[in-house]
């Protein structure tokens, strides 16, 4: 798995300063200026048994738009950080969702362990200790402090003490997490965190950027792929580019059939959303940058992303995105 080797991202933001950036001055139910708020805060500042892939979670609420009361997640890619993914997380909260870039434990052992493995299981016991910290497998140590759900339980804890005012609280029940009110999603690694979690809890909705458990010894899906989920098919989603370095776009389409995602693979280059109303997306547009692995991260990694000559997002993958976040 030496392509994965090249998936160690060089912009690392690690301020845990909160940023505003206001918008047109309007009040809202505080008092206080609309705005996109902006925020980081470190994982060991949540729970101090965090001593590792401690870089910060990033926050964001956009107080200018009327509330979805759903809350959005997204996990980057191996050896990835939420810092270079704040475009998406910024888009999500312009649509009304609370949304957080959530830095979890992502190296790069789960595929030196799973992707040529005659145990078809060692990608879903691999998944499973990094979602919870039980103890799936000996090329993992992760505990429950350190898993993706303690440590998105210990941030929800602490952004409602910080910030009462913010309603980060609705997205806890008894101490957990109320999943039915999450998308969750994430980008390579993290998109198979998000379709798997999917499977083991009932989200409000998963989508896979650019991800797939695809097991090269044995030329099939990941056992876990097949196994019934908590969520219902028609909630999961997938955006891909059709040249990815990493991933072989006939193995992706595979594996979306494994999964019984709806719809046919649709281009966003040239079809409008909704797209057909496929749950399958493709593009083959340029990244705008070459280096390391640019199509595999084109769809959602910042400086990969295409933009406009004002340095925007271009059209297409902004619909796109709307399209992933809104589609019932």
């Amino acid at each position: 798995m030496q392509k994965f080797s090249l998936l160690i991202f060089i912009l690392v933001f690690i301020s845990c300063k909160k940023q505003n950036e206001t918008g047109g001055g309007a009040a809202n139910n505080n008092g206080t200026a609309n705005q996109l708020i902006a925020s980081t805060v470190t994982p060991s500042a949540t729970n101090p048994q965090i001593a590792s892939y401690n870089n910060p979670h990033y926050v964001y609420l956009d107080t200018r738009v009327s509330p979805k009361n759903k809350l959005f997640i997204f996990l980057p890619g191996t050896s990835g950080f939420p810092s270079v993914y704040t475009l998406i997380a910024k888009k999500a909260a312009s649509l009304g969702y609370h949304s957080i870039g959530l830095m979890y434990p992502n190296g790069s052992e789960i595929y030196v362990a799973s992707g040529s493995n005659s145990d078809n299981t060692s990608f879903g016991r691999c998944r499973q200790e990094i979602f919870d910290g039980s103890d799936q497998s000996a090329a993992l140590n992760i505990n429950p402090d350190n898993s993706i759900k303690g440590r998105l339980t210990k941030l929800l804890e602490y952004l409602r003490s910080q910030n009462p005012n913010q309603n980060w609280g609705q997205y806890l029940i008894n101490g957990q997490v109320d999943w039915s009110k999450i998308i969750i999603a994430g980008h390579s690694q993290g998109g198979g965190h998000a379709l798997y979690i999917s499977k083991k809890v009932s989200v409000h909705k998963a989508i896979a950027f650019a991800s797939i458990d695809w097991n090269a010894f044995l030329g099939q899906s990941a056992s876990w792929i097949f196994d019934t989920g908590a969520t219902p098919v028609p909630k999961l989603y997938s955006f891909n580019s059709i040249n990815d370095q990493i991933f072989s776009y006939t193995n992706v389409q595979t594996q979306l059939n494994d999964l019984g995602l709806p719809g046919n693979p649709v281009s966003i280059d040239n079809n409008p959303s909704p797209y057909q109303n496929s749950h399958r997306l493709i593009t083959s547009a340029t990244p705008a940058i070459s280096i390391l692995v640019p199509d595999h991260n084109l769809i959602c990694l910042d400086q990969y992303i295409p933009k406009t000559q004002n340095g925007n997002v271009i059209p297409s993958i902004d619909s796109a995105w709307t399209y992933l976040l809104n589609n019932e």
